[in-house]
């Protein structure tokens, strides 16, 4: 029935065109043609290729390309209206919010979403969610002093063992692919609930936040040593790849560690925040802007195709050296404050 209403419907248009054109130019007979229009679409796999073809080059691309969205905003400005809280502490739960809530987490999305070949964006998510993660672990070691009953956690261990979980994580364990695992997404939710909780209990005074030159030392030290992996491979694809034709892989660790960059740029604001009284008083203010400042330089760094050109080329840029050039002057001024704060405690 559906075939006889096609074919009715297609016959009527076609009589239409050739009433209305002078058919008398034309080498063909519309007969003939809707007799093949018909046979076509009444072929089954003719309608399957259609539908796969239109898949590769309309579904993945043009899905791919609505889906990415790579957050590079730096106009966000601190909440003040709880000075009892930790504002790092917001702001890395902000952003756990934003990446997985009001975006879509695309690291762990399966074949069948178009986004399932994107590469720079699940890149930046990682490189951000590192930081995250390796922040989180330092700040709930350092600044954590609630003591809990043996085999329980506080709400700034289990946030940074959450943040721990692998991003690429969909519904299937990353070390055996049969057996079913929480998402990535459920984790890192669980883990804001803890952030948010944490927060909560500063306001209501069931916890403190112990604030020390010693321990902002502790967490720039470690932040350091992130970025100073960073360097090591934006370094190493330079080495290595500057002089080939074309490096695949450029994209993928350029995006993974600007994404890493960009996390810092927005927690030491947040950490400058909860620090400040320290900052000043121990005149690291500048040093402090400073690196804001890199990290913020390094967060722009936005060209069209990513380029791993040789040092020497006059026509080929090199992104990765950019990039490598903010992180580094990031890493040294963070050295030098770490230095400054650790000859004031003796």
């Amino acid at each position: 029935m559906l075939k006889t209403k096609l074919k009715d419907w297609l016959v009527t248009l076609l009589k239409k065109i050739k009433s209305s054109i002078n058919i008398k130019h034309l080498s063909f007979s519309f007969d003939v043609f809707t007799n093949k229009v018909l046979n076509f679409l009444a072929s089954w796999w003719h309608i399957l290729t259609i539908g796969l073809a239109l898949i590769i080059f309309l579904y993945y691309p043009l899905g791919g390309l609505l889906v990415s969205n790579i957050d590079r905003t730096t106009t966000y400005e601190i909440d003040e209206s709880h000075p009892e809280q930790s504002s790092t502490v917001e702001m890395i739960s902000f952003l756990i919010n934003r990446e997985v809530n009001e975006k879509i987490w695309t690291p762990n999305l399966p074949f069948f979403y178009p986004s399932y070949f994107l590469d720079n964006m699940p890149s930046f998510q990682l490189g951000m969610f590192d930081a995250l993660s390796k922040f989180s672990s330092s700040f709930a070691k350092r600044i954590d002093k609630k003591i809990v009953s043996e085999g329980e956690q506080s709400d700034l261990q289990a946030a940074a063992e959450l943040l721990r979980y692998p991003g690429t994580v969909w519904m299937f364990s990353a070390e055996n692919k049969l057996l079913l695992a929480p998402s990535a997404n459920n984790q890192y939710r669980k883990a804001r609930r803890h952030l948010i909780h944490y927060n909560q209990n500063l306001s209501l005074g069931t916890e403190t936040f112990y604030k020390t030159p010693a321990d902002l030392a502790y967490l720039l030290n470690k932040s350091r040593i992130n970025l100073a992996k960073s360097t090591a491979a934006l370094d190493a694809q330079i080495r290595e790849e500057s002089s080939s034709w074309i490096d695949t892989k450029a994209d993928n660790i350029f995006y993974y560690n600007q994404g890493k960059a960009y996390a810092y740029y927005l927690i030491f604001k947040a950490l400058g925040n909860d620090y400040k009284d320290i900052i000043v008083s121990t005149n690291q203010y500048q040093k402090w802007i400073s690196i804001i400042k890199a990290l913020e330089d390094a967060s722009a760094i936005h060209p069209l195709i990513i380029r791993n050109g040789e040092l020497n080329s006059l026509t080929a840029p090199n992104h990765l050296s950019y990039l490598d050039l903010y992180i580094n002057k990031a890493q040294n001024l963070i050295s030098q404050i770490v230095s400054n704060l650790n000859n004031k405690k003796q």
